[in-house]
């Protein structure tokens, strides 16, 4: 039987080929492996580098007998209609190489819903793989990002949401410490696209404010009179309190404050001196 797909033994280079899906197909007949590749996707930190998507390559021994039964299943066909939750159920990626050398991107078998046997599932996963090798593919935080527990970029939402609100206690009770993320405005370009996220922030510098100056933020956040002032700035700052509230505030221009319910108040250049290093 001749392959309609060719793969390789080893993991492709390459972020998560199962979004979207690969393609696989049936194993040829008296296939007999010797060797099933298991490629797994995660996000690791790299020391030094920061943290990326990673392919951990590694693999079991053949023949893998009770995989290859479950493989070789037929897939079961219903002449009624079935009601079925629309549950999506991933299927590690995993090829199986014969002696010669030959590698298959082998069919799952499915249920009448259309998703794989938990029984194929358990017997792709039960085999004791070895780890071949840890393979960075891209790189999603740089080091100075992670560290800083910003990212190294964030959407500028000030010049997109919000609207005028009367002054009020953002966070109850007062946080202990606020994570301060400053972010500078990319040059825009004539054709960049005004979508809600397409102007960007880069990550500046972060640090936790904390103590008297703190206790002096919290008190101009929560008096900040209504602001209606178009935004107009080049740097801000994202505060998170640790539990995903955020609020955000304009460094220049009007120096507005984006509340975490989506309100807009106005802070007082005092204040905001209190963000800058």
């Amino acid at each position: 039987m001749q392959l309609d797909h060719v793969v390789t033994a080893s993991c492709p280079k390459r972020s998560d080929p199962n979004l979207p899906a690969a393609s696989r197909q049936p194993l040829p007949d008296g296939f007999i492996p010797v060797r099933i590749t298991r490629c797994r996707w995660e996000f690791r930190y790299l020391p030094g580098k920061g943290r990326w998507e990673v392919v951990i390559q590694e693999h079991a021994d053949g023949p893998a007998t009770e995989l290859m039964t479950e493989l070789r299943r037929p897939s079961e066909r219903s002449l009624f209609g079935q009601d079925c939750l629309d549950v999506g159920i991933k299927v590690d990626y995993f090829v199986v190489v014969d002696s010669s050398g030959r590698a298959v991107l082998p069919n799952v078998p499915t249920g009448v819903c259309g998703k794989p046997f938990p029984s194929a599932l358990a017997a792709i996963r039960s085999l004791p793989y070895h780890v071949d090798e840890q393979i960075p593919i891209r790189r999603v935080e740089s080091e100075k990002a992670f560290r800083a527990g910003c990212g190294d970029e964030y959407p500028d939402v000030l010049r997109r949401m919000g609207r005028p609100g009367a002054a009020h206690q953002i966070w109850n009770p007062p946080p202990q410490g606020l994570r301060v993320c400053v972010f500078r405005l990319a040059k825009k370009t004539p054709d960049t696209a005004q979508t809600w996220n397409s102007v960007k922030g880069r990550l500046e510098y972060s640090y936790i404010l904390q103590g008297r100056k703190l206790r002096t933020l919290l008190g101009a956040l929560d008096a900040a009179p209504a602001s209606d002032c178009p935004s107009d700035h080049t740097r801000f700052a994202a505060l998170s309190s640790g539990y995903y509230l955020e609020a955000y505030v304009e460094l220049d221009g009007c120096h507005n404050l984006l509340r975490p319910d989506g309100t807009l108040g106005r802070l007082a250049p005092d204040a905001v001196a209190l963000l800058t290093k």
